[in-house]
Parts: C-alpha cells; sequence; structure tokens
C-alpha cells in the first residue's frame, strides 16, 4: 500500500511530465524605434539671377594659312572692319622666290611645246612627202604631248605659289569688329596660330556661367525668358531668349555656360559689357526633406522608408529627386501630402516592419 509520501511525489511527476508537453508562448516582439515627419507638399518659385558678358554669336579666330614672321598688322582692337580688308602681313621673301622660280618653269615649259610643235608639224609634212618614217612621226608627237603636260603642271605650280604668296596676306573674311589681337610685328607665327579675332556685332548674345542646381531647376524642356540689364545702367535692359545650354560642365568651374539670344539688344549692349540676367522658372510642387532620410535601393535608385497609419509599419518607397543641398534634398515626386517619412533609423528597416514612431512625426 503506497504511503502518503509516495502519492505526493507521483503527483508531482505527473505535473512536470504535463508541463514538458505545453509549447512555451513567445514574448511579443518589440517596434524599433525611429524618427519620422509627415510630407509636406510646398512649391518652388525660383527667379536664377546672374551675372555675364555681351559677346558676339558669330566670332571666329583669325590666322594666317602659312608660318612666318609678322611684318604689319594694320588694325586695333575695337576697330570695324570690312570684307576683304587687309589686317595683317607676313614676310613674303620666300613665297615671291616660289613664284619667280614657278614663272620661270612656265616659260621654260612653253618654250618647249613651241620647239615640239614645230617638230611634230615639220614631221608631219615630211610624212606626207614620203621622207620621214612613221616611227619619227610618232615621236615627234609624243615629244609634243610630253611638253604639254609639263607646261600644264608648271602653269599649275605657278597658280599654287601665287596662292601661297596671297597666304602671306590676312585679310577679314567678314563685316566686324577686331575684339581681340595676339601677334605683334616682328613675332614669328605658325600656320593656323591666332592673330586677330573678329566678331560679327550685329547678332548678339549674353553669355552667362550657370551653376549645375540651377539648371536642374529650370530643366531643358521649357526654357524661360530672361531679363537682361545692363550692370552699369540697370534701366537699359531688353528680354532674351535660351539659344543653348553646354552639355558639359566646366571641370574648373563646374558651371554650365548659357548663352542667351539678344535679338532686340539696345545700342549701349556693346562687346563685352557686363550685364545681369534674371530668369523667372516655372513653378512645381516639391517636398523637401532632410538627407538623412534618403535610402538607395540595390540598383542605386533613390527612396525612403514611408509609415503605414495605423499598422505602424514601413515600406520602400522609390522617388526623383529634383536637388541635392547640404542637409537637405528636394524631391519633385514620389510622396504625397501627409505621409510619414522616416528620417532616423532607417539602416535598421527592412519591408513590413513594425516601428514606433518618435521625434518630429509623433
Amino acid at each position: 500500500m503506497p504511503t502518503p509520501t509516495t502519492r505526493v511525489s507521483g503527483v508531482l511527476l505527473a505535473a512536470l511530465a504535463l508541463a514538458g508537453c505545453e509549447q512555451p508562448v513567445p514574448p511579443p516582439a518589440s517596434a524599433t524605434p525611429v524618427r519620422a515627419i509627415a510630407v509636406q507638399v510646398s512649391t518652388l518659385d525660383h527667379t536664377a539671377a546672374l551675372t555675364g558678358a555681351v559677346q558676339a554669336r558669330h566670332e571666329s579666330n583669325l590666322g594666317f594659312r602659312v608660318g612666318g614672321k609678322v611684318t604689319e598688322r594694320l588694325v586695333e582692337v575695337g576697330q570695324a572692319v570690312s570684307a576683304g580688308d587687309l589686317l595683317a602681313r607676313l614676310d613674303s621673301q620666300d613665297q615671291q622666290n616660289a613664284v619667280q622660280s614657278a614663272q620661270s618653269d612656265v616659260a621654260a615649259a612653253q618654250a618647249f611645246v613651241e620647239q615640239s610643235r614645230t617638230q611634230e608639224e615639220r614631221q608631219r609634212t615630211l610624212l606626207a612627202q614620203g621622207f620621214t618614217t612613221r616611227v619619227q612621226y610618232d615621236n615627234a608627237q609624243k615629244r609634243y604631248a610630253q611638253a604639254q603636260a609639263e607646261l600644264n603642271s608648271a602653269q599649275a605650280n605657278l597658280a599654287s605659289a601665287k596662292d601661297t604668296l596671297s597666304y602671306t596676306e590676312l585679310r577679314a573674311d567678314r563685316d566686324g569688329v577686331i575684339t581681340a589681337k595676339a601677334a605683334e610685328p616682328g613675332q614669328v607665327v605658325a600656320a593656323g596660330q591666332m592673330v586677330l579675332r573678329l566678331a560679327d556685332p550685329g547678332e548678339r548674345e549674353a553669355v552667362f556661367q550657370v551653376p549645375g542646381t540651377a539648371i536642374q531647376l529650370e530643366g531643358r524642356s521649357e526654357l524661360p525668358k530672361v531679363d537682361v540689364r545692363l550692370v552699369s545702367d540697370p534701366s537699359i535692359q531688353t528680354e532674351g531668349t535660351i539659344r543653348e545650354v553646354s552639355p558639359g560642365v566646366d571641370p574648373v568651374t563646374r558651371t554650365y555656360t548659357v548663352k542667351v539670344s539678344l535679338p532686340d539688344a539696345p545700342k549701349a549692349f556693346l562687346l563685352g559689357a557686363a550685364v545681369s540676367g534674371r530668369a523667372k522658372l516655372p513653378a512645381r510642387p516639391v517636398i523637401d526633406l532632410p538627407s538623412s532620410a534618403l535610402f538607395q535601393t540595390d540598383k542605386g535608385q533613390p527612396a525612403v522608408w514611408v509609415v503605414a497609419r495605423p499598422a505602424d509599419t514601413v515600406s520602400l518607397r522609390p522617388v526623383s529627386v529634383l536637388q541635392y543641398d547640404t542637409g537637405t534634398v528636394t524631391l519633385e515626386s514620389g510622396l504625397k501630402d501627409g505621409e510619414m517619412v522616416v528620417i532616423g533609423g532607417i539602416q535598421k528597416l527592412r519591408p513590413g516592419q513594425t516601428v514606433a514612431v518618435k521625434g518630429g512625426g509623433a
């Protein structure tokens, strides 16, 4: 018969066995604390104002087509010239000697042609009378043809020598104004080296160096009108149209060259005059967020973590960035007004994770 002590021990063993068959209940997962803010859509109404200079739309560097020593420069900077005007001259002694040599070659070739022609005519007459052979006549014909070919070659060399002589004179290829000089009398220049710069003042434009952020804001599809004023006298103004935006950035200044056409430029807009340009860029809805909110996907695309209320779970949302600034980023699409975006703790998140919102968006 079991004792009371034995019965108690059996009851305890049975209780422990039952407890071992039950699975333990895991504690509830804690939400990840993050900082978040509510998205606020604002309107970007930006006016870009920069300083540039008036330049001629058509401007060319003039240089000699042959090298040599500059003996004379006939114009100065700011001087108006007409097409065909003589601007500068090189020492042409070598070219003149070449022309004289070519003329002598032409004279010799002409004498040879005349001699060969006379011999060909004589042989033709003798052949008709039976006093010479066909071989001799054919040889006379060949010498005459050779003499004509040598004359043509000598005449071509003479024409080329005369052209080279003309290259020692630098002439204006169109009406314009001399805006720069790069050679003085006595200086030896190479073929093609700039000697003078000629600009056509009839069509002028304003040239600006624009930061890359301004280029991004204004866009390429709808370029705005530009109000251009003289820096020395702001009351003198005109309206221009953006004609060209350089596709590449300057490696030194990190700016883009923007050219504004000035079809109705006043006479006071002289070449080289400093001007200010103001372009009112079209307004657009944007969203400003701290840079800490931006996340990069595996494909390298910008995105942000959006908090879904009231479940407080997060999801990754691709966004389109308009502009990067120090400490902030401007978005042009991807979010709606009032949505909650994580700005702190994004490195700890994964899609569908529950978060505990703190900070500015709590």
